[in-house]
């Protein structure tokens, strides 16, 4: 083998020659490390940054796209109370333009719907969207009820139609509305938590979008008496005027110009056309119904009429409320875009950096000495029980590829090892249902000496699901495991990082709070129970379980033997909740359970 150009040192180099190859490559390799540490430190913090930007550019996008879906569900839900008011009213033929005009507008409803529903699903958003779930439930049951009122008044015969009725299935679609409310607070919430600086575009959203429902109502509060040609009630009088006076209050808020943030300059003559068409023409026209209406029932339009003279003059809200949202949503999209190319220039020119670096580095070696310190240091990692990369075809062919193909064979062999404790190590401390830990790990973490030779105190909170027999007898043992595995994640979301849970047997789960007081013990635990009383577990079926369940709090020192008796006490207090009436937190005072073990169990005995 020719050596020419090589900075090792052979056999066959003098004593002189071989330290000064030595020292050569000694230097080599400390500059070498030099610039990989300070390319890597700066390549990642420019990736890092790049990213980071990016994702919360592409976050913020989907959380607001998914917002503004919501709100297209609630402006269409309140459109479909245009045609649905017109069916009500006498005069209207079967296979009329408005009972058409009402199927298109139910279809236009439920295919919103469903898409907030696909959203539910959607792995892009910055954390899961289920709690919208029972929230669309209930949306869905109020809106097939609602239906079915308005078909049921709009197929009898114009003089059985009865006035209550009418208003009372009004309310009925106001409700829908009223049930998707919990769902634009979510997603306001959502938003704000997502980023601080979408808050007052989400709650101008809402604002626009109540401007637009608002409308709707004024107009659906005289709709009733009009249908069946009977004067104005006190009430019918109340609710036009309240509904008023909130979209005065509102439009003087969000109708100024440089209200909106973000809105697009060149939709400021919107404002002014809803001033217009809303606000002078819309109010005349309600205000000429309730003028007549006060006096008598004899209007001078039908309700499917002041359906069609009505509604076009809240277009003009709806299309603001989207030119605000696409304005938003074009912004944000900009700034997904911008960062995704930020990203993707950091990621080529640092990609470039370390081609060239590697085409340096790899003109810099020796031929024989880098591969033999890989084989050395590969060895020494495996040793240690720490992971090394592929080596095989690292040594070429010859004698020095084969050294590394048994090394990498080596590696191998100790992953499988690794990955097999892991996985046996997994099973012995995990409970397979709920994926908390068992009681058998909490004991070895409970009982376990302080390593900092500190005598700290820990509190233990036990907690037993109230009947859970019944549940089992009632509803099966798979209903019972699904409430388990329910019960395991709201304790999960109730607690800090640094809170030990463990599923302590059967249907009892424990809790180890370290360094926290009794009172802070007292108040996780009053919380854990209140989120599981308040959280129905909903089923597959659609069914709900309602599950409480009852504490045992105590504190002591959980280390150096006082395991078994910090246990004792808790499972005490455990057993006085369940006999004072189950669902409930029961715990040792303070300046009990801040004596030493030894003198507790002095004071037992």
């Amino acid at each position: 083998m020719s050596n020419k150009g090589s900075t090792y040192a052979s056999p066959q180099m003098g004593v002189g020659e071989a330290r000064t190859a030595k020292a050569l490559r000694r230097k080599l390799q400390w500059l070498v490390a030099i610039v990989v540490a300070c390319t890597g430190i700066l390549a990642t913090e420019i990736i890092a940054a790049s990213y980071s930007d990016f994702v919360i550019a592409r976050r913020n996008l989907t959380e607001v796209m998914a917002f503004c879906r919501v709100l297209d569900a609630a402006n269409y839900l309140s459109a479909e109370r245009g045609p649905s008011n017109g069916v009500l009213g006498l005069g209207v033929a079967p296979g009329s333009t408005v009972q058409a005009r009402l199927a298109e507008f139910r279809a236009r409803s439920d295919a919103a719907l469903a898409q907030i529903t696909a959203d539910i699903d959607n792995a892009s958003r910055s954390e899961p969207a289920g709690a919208l779930s029972p929230i669309l439930v209930e949306v869905h049951r109020r809106l097939m009820l609602a239906r079915a009122e308005v078909d049921r008044i709009a197929a009898l015969p114009p003089e059985r139609r009865n006035l209550a009725e009418i208003e009372a299935t009004i309310e009925a679609m106001f409700g829908v509305i009223d049930a998707l409310r919990p769902a634009i607070d979510w997603n306001i919430q959502r938003l704000t938590n997502t980023d601080p600086n979408l808050a007052g575009i989400a709650l101008a959203a809402q604002m626009l979008a109540n401007l637009r429902e608002d409308g709707g109502r004024l107009g659906s509060h005289v709709m009733a008496p009009v249908a069946v040609g009977k004067p104005l009630a006190i009430k019918n009088l109340a609710d036009s005027e309240r509904t008023r006076g909130r979209l005065q209050e509102v439009w003087a808020i969000v109708g100024k110009p440089g209200a909106l943030p973000g809105l697009d300059p060149s939709k400021i003559g919107d404002l002014a056309k809803i001033d217009r068409e809303f606000f002078a023409e819309g109010f005349a026209i309600i205000d000429n119904i309730v003028a007549v209406g006060k006096r008598s029932g004899d209007y001078p339009m039908t309700a499917e009429q002041l359906t069609d003279l009505f509604v076009p003059k809240m277009k003009p809200l709806e299309d603001l409320r989207r030119a605000f949202m696409d304005s938003t949503v074009e912004r944000l999209s900009a700034n997904k875009t911008r960062a995704s190319i930020k990203l993707a220039v950091a990621s080529l020119a640092t990609f470039s950096l370390f081609l060239m670096l590697l085409i340096l580095m790899r003109r810099a070696r020796s031929l024989v000495f880098e591969p033999l310190l890989l084989a050395r240091h590969s060895i020494i990692e495996l040793a240690n029980d720490r992971p090394i990369a592929r080596l095989q075809g690292k040594g070429g062919e010859g004698e020095m590829g084969r050294l590394f193909d048994a090394i990498d064979i080596l590696r191998q062999r100790l992953d499988e090892r690794t990955l097999l404790m892991q996985h046996l190590e997994r099973q012995a401390e995990t409970d397979e249902l709920t994926g908390l830990l068992n009681r058998r790990a909490l004991e070895l973490i409970g009982g376990a000496e302080d390593t900092d030779g500190k005598d700290q105190d820990a509190c233990l909170i036990l907690m037993d699901i109230d009947h859970f027999k019944q549940i089992n007898d009632t509803h099966g043992h798979l209903i019972g495991d699904i409430v388990l595995q329910e019960t395991a994640r709201i304790i999960r979301n109730s607690v800090r990082n640094s809170d030990l849970v463990a599923r302590f047997g059967g249907e009892e789960f424990a809790v180890i709070t370290p360094g926290d007081s009794i009172e802070s013990a007292l108040a996780l635990a009053e919380r854990i129970r209140v989120n599981l009383a308040h959280e129905p577990i909903v089923l597959a079926d659609g069914r709900k379980l309602n599950v409480t369940a009852s504490f045992g709090v105590a504190e002591g020192r959980s280390a150096n033997g006082g395991w078994k008796h910090l246990i004792e006490l808790a499972d005490n207090e455990l057993y006085r909740a369940k006999s004072e009436g189950r669902n409930r937190v029961c715990g040792q005072p303070a300046e009990a359970t801040h004596q030493p073990f030894k003198a507790m169990k002095s004071a037992r005995a």
